[in-house]
């Protein structure tokens, strides 16, 4: 079951890659599928990679901003 290309919030996506994951492991669909879902699971891995990375950079900057008012 390939999903089609929308924003998922971090949870959403983090659930659909677990899935395909485990659709990838049983190694039961076809070739042509498999590819779709390892593309698909590429971009869901960027984009919480994206995700993370921001909420890292928002969190050292509130970090440097609370140490900056002490």
């Amino acid at each position: 079951m390939i999903m089609e290309e929308k924003k998922l919030d971090y949870e959403a996506a983090f659930c659909r890659l677990e899935e395909i994951a485990a659709l990838l492991e049983r190694g039961a669909l076809p070739l042509e599928e498999n590819l779709k879902l390892f593309e698909e699971g590429t971009k869901l891995a960027a984009q919480l990679h994206k995700t993370l990375a921001a909420a890292e950079q928002k969190l050292t900057t509130l970090t440097l901003e609370g140490n900056a008012n002490d």
